[in-house]
């Protein structure tokens, strides 16, 4: 037997949770002007948003394509800029690089979808063409590799690395649009014009960043582990 329905329907809520915060992050950080983290908080608004609907099916939408379309362009949009991090910084592990590995996953979810059944029926998606699995050893390393960074990221004296990286000091000396030297990640050195950064100041926490950032791997390598 499988996991009990509740879980499921705990993963959804805990995914839908995860969007709706970053969407209201990002939602801020366009009135704010303030593109640093942008990005993380576009792809776990769409990440969120379809592992909901994977995990429980009454709460999706849309057609596969268009979700494979979208985690693609954010794929090779991760992958730019994990190389242009490494170009700039020096060789390191840009954190645009696991948000990369997160993308690929999300396809891979929606290329083989057979492994998302369950006894109960609560996870009936239709399967793959000629009933194709992931492979196991693959999707264990993936998910690996999500613990691994939720782990990381709780133990990081770096709070809100997962959305902004290690670098954004250097990012806001550089000129950056909405940063500046002592500005921090959460806005401009105005503290981005008035109501709207206070209220991000109060939203954009950034251990409550890095924390749907964990819940967000969490929920990744649990689904992988289904798939196998």
């Amino acid at each position: 037997m499988g996991p009990p329905t509740w879980l499921y329907y705990l993963f959804g809520g805990l995914m839908l949770a995860v969007a709706a915060y970053c969407l209201v992050l990002l939602v801020l950080s366009v009135a704010a002007r303030r593109p640093a983290g942008r990005d993380v908080d576009i792809s776990h608004t769409l990440m969120g948003t379809a592992m909901a609907g994977m995990f429980v099916p009454a709460w999706a939408f849309g057609p596969p394509g268009l979700w494979e379309l979208a985690f693609g362009v954010l794929l090779v949009w991760f992958v730019v800029r994990s190389i242009q991090s490494v170009q700039r910084f020096g060789l390191h592990v840009p954190h645009a690089s696991v948000h990369a590995v997160m993308s690929f996953a999300m396809i891979l979810m929606y290329w083989f979808p057979m492994g998302l059944t369950s006894g109960s029926g609560s996870m009936s998606m239709s399967g793959a063409p000629g009933g194709v699995h992931l492979d196991s050893g693959l999707g264990l390393l993936l998910a690996l590799v999500f613990l691994g960074s939720a782990i990381f990221t709780l133990a990081s004296p770096n709070k809100g690395a997962s959305h902004h990286g290690t670098h954004l000091p250097a990012y806001a000396m550089s000129g950056a649009p909405g940063s500046g030297p002592s500005s921090g990640p959460h806005g401009g050195p105005d503290g981005s014009a008035g109501e709207i950064g206070e209220i991000e100041a109060h939203v954009a926490i950034p251990w409550l960043e890095d924390l749907s950032h964990v819940v967000m791997c969490i929920g990744m390598a649990f689904m992988l582990i289904l798939m196998i």
